[in-house]
């Protein structure tokens, strides 16, 4: 083990059309549908992720949209994409700020 293995984390992430997971430490500790919830008015707002974004699918209020970003194995929206790992990546590291705001 190296001096700079104390400041790196490791995780493995398989994004998949129907679920995403994390992996640290040789363990799965996110297991989440890939779908996101979004405020329509303004698009990056996230107001839910995986499970909890699963159950506003298609019940929500007009003001709100449910994106599911992968499409047959492929990343259909980006900018969706990317909210959505960033708030899963948030489950794994309550307390950290690992990535700062894109675009201020």
């Amino acid at each position: 083990m190296g001096l700079f293995n104390w400041f790196t984390q490791e995780i493995a992430i398989d994004l998949g059309t129907a679920n995403t997971l994390i992996i640290h430490n040789d363990e799965v500790v996110v297991n989440e549908p890939s779908i996101i919830a979004l405020n329509r008015n303004n698009p990056k707002e996230v107001l839910a992720v995986g499970k909890k974004a699963l159950m506003m699918h298609e019940k929500t209020h007009e003001s709100i949209r449910t994106v599911r970003p992968l499409k047959d194995g492929v990343i259909a929206d980006f900018n969706a994409a990317e909210l959505m790992i960033r708030e899963l990546i948030k489950l794994v590291y309550p307390k950290k700020k690992l990535f700062p705001q894109a675009g201020g």
